[in-house]
């Protein structure tokens, strides 16, 4: 009886799973959609704008992008992986959001993580993106350069960045563009 009932619940399970994502609203397959994994250097007041941030992108790219791991470098790197992780999966894209006093930090993590190779060329699935008015002229940092001349490096141009929501991250012309550039990494 007891197994009647778990082979209820998960049938039931599975159809509510189903009503949630149907798979032809999206046009998607599993393989389709990009894995991103989010690095960042932020305070409290800074992980509200940088979940504000993924919350958009998951939004813009509608359902070609999950944000699946988030790792704040002010609490440590030891669960990211870098370089083993990205090129486990064709699919998997790192995005970094980058703050100025990040940059010293991030450098070092690029290397540690073999991120970048021996020569200093970024790995190609590394995107990076800066909430204010320029990209940093600090980044890439010294030794550091681009292997390949496709974008990578967005800013979306915010004067004040303290207090972005969701919302301002969607009417951005910069978040198409960012969504199109990941979606076209191989």
């Amino acid at each position: 009886m007891g197994s009647a009932t778990s082979k209820a619940k998960k049938n039931s399970q599975k159809e509510t799973d189903s009503q949630r994502h149907p798979p032809s609203s999206r046009g998607k397959t599993l393989s389709d959609t990009k894995k991103i994994l989010l690095l960042h250097k932020s305070g409290e007041e800074q992980l509200k704008v940088v979940k504000n941030f993924r919350d958009a992108l998951t939004i813009a790219a509608n359902g070609g992008i999950r944000v699946i791991n988030s790792v704040n470098i002010d609490e440590g790197t030891d669960n990211f992986e870098g370089l083993p992780w990205l090129e486990l999966e064709l699919n998997n894209v790192i995005l970094i959001c980058l703050t100025s006093e990040a940059i010293v930090q991030l450098e070092t993590i690029l290397r540690e993580k073999r991120l970048a190779d021996e020569n200093g060329h970024l790995h190609g699935k590394v995107f990076s993106v800066s909430f204010g008015e320029n990209m940093s002229s600090e980044w890439p940092p010294k030794g550091i350069k681009r292997s390949t001349l496709n974008a990578r490096d967005f800013y979306f141009g915010f004067a004040n960045v303290e207090k972005l929501l969701t919302k301002d991250f969607e009417k951005s012309e910069k978040m198409n563009a960012l969504v199109a550039a990941i979606k076209g990494t191989d």
